[in-house]
């Protein structure tokens, strides 16, 4: 849930970019995967410069609209954008992915997403809305963890502070950072980087 948070001094804002100005696209998708940190915004995989990357349009009842901004785009993996629901209604009312409490409302425990109250059906709608769940989702997260827990067993068992470090060093190699740092007990604090990962158009 790291990379659903939004700046409200954005450069997209203060920029006025817009979606259907189809120039502003590339510096949109720029800008959106520079606050992400690189990563998809909902399977939290890092997005390579080579990787098919979409600007996702959350709600979207929204798209083609006035009311379609900054607030309503995310970038994510092309596979992840075509497998969302096209319909919202179904899972509403919905926790609004960039609410100030979204972590306190929704964790990550046993290799699930869940509600920290189980009766937030808003939660709940969130969670089943962007798939993180989704049998294939879960599977490739847990693969991941795992291979995870390898490498720290075989070369940071005893070293926390080593085995934090060399993951943000291997930042490319990084997904499913929410779950990472629930599974491991850390946090893994990415600095903020103005750096293009897709060129634009």
């Amino acid at each position: 849930m790291r990379y659903l948070g939004k700046r409200k001094d954005s450069k997209v804002i203060q920029a006025a970019w817009r979606y259907e100005i189809t120039k502003h696209r590339p510096q949109i998708r720029n800008e959106l995967l520079n606050e992400q940190k690189g990563f998809c915004a909902y399977s939290e995989r890092y997005v390579d410069p080579m990787d098919a990357c979409d600007i996702e349009h959350f709600d979207p009842r929204k798209k083609g609209t006035t009311a379609d901004d900054y607030w309503n785009w995310y970038a994510v993996h092309h596979s992840v954008n075509m497998s969302k629901p096209r319909k919202i209604e179904h899972y509403l009312p919905m926790l609004c992915p960039y609410s100030d409490d979204v972590s306190q409302r929704i964790h990550y425990i046993y290799g699930q997403f869940e509600p920290i109250d189980p009766a937030d059906q808003e939660a709940k709608n969130l969670i089943d809305f962007l798939g993180l769940n989704h049998p294939n989702v879960a599977e490739s997260r847990a693969r991941h963890i795992q291979r995870t827990k390898s490498d720290r067993e075989r070369f940071f068992k005893d070293d926390l502070p080593g085995f934090i470090e060399h993951l943000k060093a291997e930042i490319t190699n990084l997904s499913y950072i929410t779950a990472l740092e629930a599974e491991f007990g850390i946090s893994l604090t990415i600095p903020y980087t103005k750096s293009e990962f897709i060129k634009p158009d």
